[in-house]
């Protein structure tokens, strides 16, 4: 149990220099949810809606979802009809919102979202407003998958633009047999002896070498390219030169 007396009470907290430097940037907590275990409504059934619902079931195709709209896309019912989730077409009422774990909103309207956000809220559901950061308890953050490597880019709601970029050259980055080495790193996590300090160690000592070997590589490449790109240019530059010499010792002046 952790105690504190009245002074300590009063005095104000002193956090670490990290934290009190932290005066801007991204402060959002990066977090991988097993939606698969977690009930979702999504608010709309319009493009948004099915964007947001086609992102959910890409990345966790098991996940309990609820659509809820006035009008539902055909887009929408023919995945509805591949994933067999539930879609109610009618107007947002507050019974929508029971058993749910998480909302997502995607409606065109922002009284109706605030109202559906401010019903999520006394629920004590985290809720994401479509397009409104603002009233965001999380975002939907841009997504590169390759195998069981997942990674997840935000940019603070700043520009979904500029985190499909990022995930673009992410996804060019990633080796197509990135699981392959995982697998095999998995393997040896299990044959290494040790507590958990000595095992990290020794994975962070043989992933470490693994990539100065590929730094290694790809820069020896680098300069072998280099190195034959300069003696082919030299080589041109001396016949051009040698040309130009031979030009001008035999015309007539």
């Amino acid at each position: 149990m952790i105690t504190q007396n009245s002074d300590s009470l009063s005095a104000p907290l002193s956090l670490p220099t990290a934290v009190n430097d932290l005066n801007g940037g991204n402060k959002l907590f990066p977090v991988f949810l097993k939606l698969e275990s977690l009930r979702l409504v999504i608010i709309g059934g319009g493009n948004v809606g099915l964007e947001k619902t086609r992102t959910i079931l890409q990345n966790s195709p098991g996940t309990t979802i609820k659509v809820v709209g006035r009008e539902i896309c055909s887009e929408l019912i023919r995945l509805r009809n591949q994933h067999h989730f539930e879609i109610i077409t009618a107007p947002y009422e507050t019974w929508h919102l029971d058993a749910a774990d998480i909302v997502i909103v995607a409606v065109n309207n922002k009284q109706l979202s605030a109202a559906i956000r401010a019903d999520a809220k006394a629920f004590g559901l985290l809720v994401n407003i479509a397009d409104t950061p603002s009233l965001c308890d999380f975002y939907l953050g841009s997504i590169v998958q390759k195998g069981n490597v997942k990674i997840a880019v935000s940019t603070n709601g700043k520009s979904p633009t500029i985190a499909k970029r990022i995930k673009e050259n992410l996804q060019v980055w990633l080796p197509d047999d990135i699981d392959t080495l995982l697998e095999n790193m998995n393997v040896i996590r299990g044959n290494l002896d040790g507590d958990f300090s000595a095992k990290v160690k020794a994975l962070n000592r043989i992933t470490n070498d693994m990539i100065v070997a590929g730094n290694y590589k790809t820069s020896s490449r680098r300069r072998l390219l280099t190195i034959a790109a300069c003696m082919l240019f030299g080589f041109v530059g001396v016949l051009l030169v040698w040309n130009i010499i031979l030009f001008y010792s035999q015309a007539p002046f």
